[in-house]
Order: structure tokens, then sequence, then C-alpha cells
């Protein structure tokens, strides 16, 4: 069973301990004792003996591996060895001191006698921290540690260099010789943290609260036990999640785990971080296929992966994503890689629907787009597909061009967009997006009463665009509606399921507010 650890932090004894029983109240199946963000004047011999026996960790992690103590290994050795009854719960010593302090050796690698006179093997964490980057070797190092023969359980921790780093974090736990932890810090590291339990790790971490990490990256245990449904990740647990940089303001993990849940589907959607280059992204689904027992399933893919994706998978995409040089979600089945755009469709979707017809009424249709970005090319294929006349309008006349170019469309300079006449206009630029929700890429004097406004910015989800439309007498539609329409079809190309897109279009009601992040 693998443990999810909540860690305490606190000034005061009373303080931690209240934290631990509420940390174990909420689900946490251990908490880990930080002993050194405690004042200097606070008592911790037998702070651990008010908690359920195996329920507990002590550590009074040194300043050189990113905690609070200053004392000698041989102090610090000591203050773990009085923290609680022996033999019922762990203590966690730094490996890099056990090395070198041959004192704090012989206190945590020799048997201790309980108040019976009954001697038990030291429950002893050896653990090893690099706050900086990835050790040379990780597997060696955590080979090394693992021979110890006093130590229980072996922790290697490292802050993430990139996401493969996760990949060989797996590796570890996959030849592990004795209980193992091993972790990446950082907010690249998160799959390492979720996905933990999938490969029988000893424990993963996760902070009490939003407020008190004890290591970068930490995901509190409210969204471990909630968002990342902790208690349903096991072996067969597939990976789902969303490549992008950055990646972490992403609302697509609160829609498509709750789908999960919903129709029971074995998987967990993660925000996966991958570096804006294409060799990052290539490397990471290389990995992805080559490691089957990963059981990666699929992705959404957003800025700066969509024409790296479409790179990547060569003809392996459906249309109009083979046209569009932009591909925003992908498929892995039975070691085969399949790629779609469903961006355009629920662009065309979105319009449509607030103008209660079909693809038909869009033909010859003057429509306004601003921007010249991902988002733009997408939409403009939708609408150029169903026989639109599209004229585009950027900041970059060159870009402009090339999109016009690329779907025999108009362009024309973006001082002169005030001045457009077209029955849609439809904002594909980030203009007004969180935080900069005052500003709209169009004045209110050049909207005209009637015409429909599409934002496709969906947070806020009122942008100043639409809200200035809707004071003009303007038809409006908002972000969220394309955002909903794309994620339920990338829903049912995963899993083959119809999307219940009345509960994914409630679940976004109650995740964007106005003005929200």
């Amino acid at each position: 069973m693998t443990l999810l650890i909540a860690s305490i932090s606190a000034d005061t004894t009373e303080e931690m301990l209240r934290r631990a029983a509420d940390a174990l109240e909420r689900g946490a199946d251990a908490v880990e004792l930080r002993l050194d963000t405690l004042r200097p004047n606070q008592t911790t011999a037998g702070i651990a003996d008010a908690l359920p026996t195996g329920k507990w960790i002590v550590t009074c992690r040194s300043v050189d591996e990113g905690g609070h103590a200053n004392d000698p290994p041989d102090r610090r050795a000591e203050t773990l060895l009085r923290a609680g009854r022996p033999g019922e719960g762990f203590v966690d010593f730094e490996y890099r001191e056990w090395q070198s302090s041959a004192a704090s050796r012989g206190m945590l690698g020799q048997p201790v006698t309980d108040s019976g006179g009954a001697a038990h093997p030291p429950s002893l964490i050896l653990s090893d921290h690099d706050f900086v980057t990835r050790p040379e070797e990780p597997a060696a190092r955590a080979a090394e540690m693992s021979a110890v023969p006093q130590s229980m359980v072996t922790k290697l921790c490292w802050q993430a260099a990139d996401v493969l780093c996760n990949l060989d974090a797996f590796d570890i736990l996959r030849s592990a010789s004795k209980d193992t932890i091993a972790l990446c810090m950082g907010e690249t590291g998160l799959l390492s943290r979720v996905l933990a339990k999938k490969f029988d790790a000893f424990g993963t971490f996760c902070s009490f609260d939003d407020s008190s990490a004890t290591a970068p990256g930490q995901p509190t245990l409210d969204t471990m036990k909630s968002l990342y449904r902790w208690n349903t990740i096991s072996p067969g647990t597939q990976l789902f999640g969303v490549i992008g940089h950055p990646v972490a303001h992403s609302l697509s993990p609160y829609l498509f785990n709750e789908l999960f849940a919903a129709d029971n589907v074995p998987g967990v959607y993660l925000p996966l971080l991958v570096e804006p280059t294409y060799d990052c992204f290539a490397a990471f689904l290389d990995r992805c296929l080559e490691y089957e027992w990963l059981d990666a399933r699929g992705f959404s893919v957003t800025l700066p992966h969509k024409e790296h994706a479409w790179r990547y998978l060569g003809d392996r995409v459906d249309p109009p994503a083979d046209v569009m040089g932009a591909v925003n979600t992908i498929r892995i089945e039975d070691g085969e890689i399949w790629g779609c755009n469903t961006d355009a469709p629920a662009a065309v979707d979105a319009l449509l629907s607030v103008m209660q017809a079909d693809d038909d009424a869009l033909e010859g249709l003057p429509i306004d787009v601003l921007g010249a970005g991902g988002v733009a090319r997408a939409v403009v294929a939708g609408l150029v597909e169903c026989g639109a006349k599209v004229t585009i309008y950027n900041r970059n006349a060159e870009r402009a061009q090339r999109l016009s170019g690329d779907f025999e469309c108009q362009a024309n300079p973006w001082d002169e967009r005030t001045g457009a006449e077209g029955k849609v206009l439809i904002n594909c630029t980030s203009v007004g997006m969180w935080p900069d929700v005052d500003a709209t890429p169009m004045p209110i004097e050049s909207l005209r009463s009637d015409t429909i406004v599409f934002d496709t910015v969906y947070r806020p989800r009122q942008t100043k665009l639409l809200r200035d439309a809707a004071a003009t007498g303007c038809v409006t539609v908002d972000g969220a509606a394309m955002f909903i329409g794309q994620a339920a079809m990338q829903y049912e190309f995963w899993t083959q399921l119809p999307c219940d897109v009345e509960r994914m279009a409630t679940t976004v009601a109650g995740l964007l507010t106005e003005g929200d992040a």
C-alpha cells in the first residue's frame, strides 16, 4: 500500500499535532512531523506518541537539504529517536549525514528498546534531496542507499529538470529492492507524486494546505484526494493530461477527472509541463510510446505544442488537423498514436448554436477574425471549410498574410479592424484574458448592434469585449462554449464514450467567475 503522507509544519507543538490529527481525519494515510519548523522553545520529546501507531514519520531536516535545522547530525538523530515510542513510527534522516556522522549511525542504526524491554529494528528512512537539479545517476544513487541494511525505506527526491525526470523516478520504483520513495520536485514533478501509487512506492507527499508546502510542487491533501482521486489510483491507472507551457492554469483536469469518476474510466488527468521546444515534446511522446507500462492513453495539447504535435504525428492525423498544421488532441491505443483537432469544429458549433442554424448558414457569410495564432488558425480553418468569407486582422501583418494564404482568405491591416463590416466578429487574441481583464481588442464605438461577437477567451467568461458588445445590443458568444465543445470531443475521441456535456458545462460554470483566474 502506498501511503499518502501529509507533511506537517507549524510553529508550536500544539498546532503541529492539531494539523496532524486534522490531516489523518481528512484521509491522509500518515503524517510527517517536520520538527525543524518548530520554534526553538518547543518540546519535541514524545510528540508523536499522541498519534496512531504506524501513522507518523518524524523529520528534522537540515538546512543543507531544504529544512530549517542547524543542529549537528548527532543532535538531530537524538531528537528524532526521542520524538516517539520505538517501533511505532518512522524516523527520516539524511543519507549524506548518515555517511559522514559515525555518532548518528551508532544511534539510528541500532535496534531500539521499548519501555517493556523489547527490541525493535530501527524504522529508518534514509533520504536524499537535491533542490537544484537531477542527480547525475539517480538510479545508481537509489541503489547505493538501498544497500544500507539498517534502513527500511529509501527516499530520493530531486528538482525536476524536465518532464522526463518523472519517468526516471518510475524506473527507480519499478526496480527497487526495498520500500522506496522517488519523487520529483517542482511543478514539472507532479506526475511522479500522483502516480507514485501506480508503481507501488512506499509513499508520496502532499501539503496540509495551500500555504504550508514543505517542498516545491507539493499538491495539497485535498487536491490529491479529490481532484486526482488518490483512492482510485492502481497499477492499472491510465495516464491522460494536458501538455503545454505554461499549463498550471488549465481547467481541463477539473473537467476530465470528474467525467472519469462519473463514467468509471480508470484514468487520471494531469497538467504536464513540457518545455516549449519540439525536441522536448517529441522526447516525451517517444518515452510514452516506449514505456508501455506507463499506460499513457490520451493528451490535450495546448500552446506552444499544437504545431509540434502536428509535426510529430505526420500523416497520423484526422481532418481538419491535416491542413491546419495544428493538433490539440492525441490518442494512444495498442501502441499506435493518432491526433486530431477539436478546436475548429467546436468553434463552428458554438457560432451555429447562437445563430440557431446549420453549416449552410455560414456559406458566404462575412466574418472578421482578430488574431493569427493557434486559436485563429483553428477558427479560420473551420469557417473556411463551411464556406464563410473570412477576413483576418492581426498586429503582425506577416503572420496574418501567412494564415490568409494557407486558407485562401483576406488579410487586412490591424488598424483597419475598427471599420470591419462582417456579420460576425471573433476575437482569437489573448487581449482581455485574466489578469488584464479591462483590455479589449475592439473599441466599443466600433461595435455594431447587428453583429454577433464571439470571444474565444474564457477566463474571465464575460470579457470586456463581450460586456461592451452586450451593451451595444450585439448577440454574444463566450469562450466557454468553444472550450466545452472541444473538450467534449476530446473525451469521446479518447474513451469512445458519449460525453455528458451538461455535467461539463455545470463544472465550467462553477469554475469560471467574473474576473477570476
